[in-house]
């Protein structure tokens, strides 16, 4: 299958992208508490600004729809030193279960890889040119995605497929002209409900590494999280500073970053990826999402 030989590339080439024991200052253990009392965000109004928030939050696939993982996810950190990624590593496969996702077992095939690196921009623009097929964007497009500078990129390999996860066909040559549309002879289809899905088959996360002393493990693997899970628009960190995407944004004086995921943000994701189905438009799985919110979706479980 060609996504299995795709990530089978990302996890070889991304193995040896960046050494792993590079030393930075980053808070392991003393920053991993309890959030603050009161929550920077709650959840409160109509579950149509609620959607329009997520529509703002995250971006669209081709297809109009939302994509998720539909595989097991299995994560691989780099960049870091070597105790520290395998902490990382470890709180982003619980953040995956924790929110409804599917984890690798051990020795799982990586298809979703954070890289810690001190010229983040350098790296993606050197990935594109020697695996293009990592990005689907035009020359244009890559030149706009890598022209300003920031601490987080992130990026997805998606693939169309049928509402049950069918491979679809290819059309070959329309009029004796090569072509690589796909068919789908499998259809139904309605307002809110559509034929086809969106699955991501790859994640790619480049954190700014001189950015991230002073930050904890906790953060760092939350924002993690978002990134992987997430086609999260890459303006997202300016517009909400409750949200563990805003981790490397600018504070007013004594203003503290959020210690870990956020309510929204923990009911984003849980609200996405407890969905039975994903064969929905963006709109719909917006609403969805949106209807999980308000039920208590993002509330942190209690300890035992």
């Amino acid at each position: 299958m060609p996504h299995v030989r795709l990530i089978a590339a990302a996890a070889a080439l991304l193995s040896t992208a960046v050494p792993l024991s590079a030393q930075v200052g980053v808070r392991a253990s003393t920053a991993e508490r309890q959030a603050e009392t009161g929550e920077a965000i709650v959840v409160q109004g109509q579950r149509r600004e609620i959607a329009k928030a997520l529509r703002k939050l995250i971006e669209p696939a081709d297809s109009e729809q939302l994509a998720r993982f539909e595989d097991a996810v299995c994560p691989m950190v780099i960049g870091m030193p070597r105790d520290w990624t395998g902490r990382l590593t470890r709180m982003i496969r619980d953040n995956v279960a924790a929110v409804g996702g599917k984890v690798g077992k051990p020795g799982c095939t990586v298809n979703a890889a954070v890289i810690f690196i001190d010229q983040p921009l350098e790296l993606v623009r050197a990935l594109a040119k020697e695996e293009p097929g990592f990005f689907a964007m035009t020359p244009r497009e890559l030149d706009k995605f890598t022209a300003a500078p920031r601490a987080v990129t992130s990026w997805h390999v998606t693939d169309t497929f049928g509402r049950d996860g069918q491979e679809l066909g290819q059309v070959g040559s329309i009029g004796g002209i090569p072509a690589n549309a796909k068919i789908n002879r499998n259809t139904s289809a309605s307002r809110l409900y559509s034929p086809i899905r969106e699955d991501m088959l790859v994640g790619f996360v480049v954190i700014d590494r001189q950015q991230t002393p002073g930050k904890s493990l906790r953060q760092l693997a939350d924002l993690a999280t978002m990134h992987l899970l997430l086609d999260i628009n890459q303006e997202a960190s300016a517009r909400d500073a409750g949200s563990i995407l805003s981790l490397f944004e600018p504070r007013p004086a004594g203003a503290s970053p959020p210690p870990r995921l956020s309510n929204f943000d923990r009911g984003a994701l849980k609200g996405f990826y407890t969905q039975r189905e994903n064969n929905r438009t963006a709109a719909q799985q917006a609403l969805n999402i949106a209807k999980a919110i308000e039920k208590g979706a993002g509330e942190e479980p209690e300890k035992r």
